[in-house]
């Protein structure tokens, strides 16, 4: 997490002189400060970098992952402004469980949800069964789609009409052209 940080860091130093934007400025773009954010997938990948990056415009954050040990590491590397929220998204009794843990840890009021967990699988296609399938759609679209639901009520209580709450959903480019890998599920997901 430190390493995406200087990383992020880095970047953003880059862009600002090149661009002469001050920190000031890029601080009151993107300050975040006072918000709650759940981010599924958010151990590792696109999730880490987007957690960490909602910690320092100053929400708080959880996080989700499948690993518990993995998703605890990160959110006490992440610090003070991050807890760990272990789920498998791929059930419905776990979205809900998630639901309910992050409704009482955020009082009721989620300002951005993040939908980025996600599976794939691949295998050629004559071999590809519909316990494969499933995995891959049980937590791409259905685990999406009720974990949002659950968290309907607490988006709405973040919300208000000049700052409305936030579900962004995070995909594949696999799904806007043909893989070259034989993820059929995927894809469609």
């Amino acid at each position: 997490a430190h390493a995406v940080r200087r990383s992020l860091k880095a970047s953003a130093h880059g862009y600002c002189s090149s661009k002469r934007l001050s920190a000031s400025i890029l601080n009151e773009l993107f300050d975040i400060s006072g918000k709650t954010a759940l981010v599924t997938g958010g151990s590792r990948g696109i999730g880490l970098m987007i957690a960490s990056g909602f910690i320092e415009a100053g929400a708080k954050v959880a996080i989700s992952s499948r690993k518990a040990d993995v998703c605890d590491a990160v959110a006490a590397e992440l610090g003070p402004n991050c807890v760990s929220f272990p789920a498998d998204l791929s059930t419905e009794a776990e979205c809900l469980r998630l639901a309910r843990a992050v409704g009482g840890w955020c009082d009721g009021s989620l300002n951005i949800l993040v939908n980025n967990a996600g599976a794939t699988w691949g295998a050629p296609f004559d071999e590809f069964d519909d316990s494969a399938w499933d995995k891959v759609l049980n937590i791409n679209v259905k685990g999406v789609f009720q974990l949002t639901r659950f968290l309907h009520a607490e988006l709405i209580a973040g919300a208000s009409a000049p700052d409305p709450a936030r579900v962004i959903n995070i995909g594949s480019v696999d799904g806007i052209h043909v893989p070259t890998l034989e993820t059929y599920s995927y894809s469609a997901s």
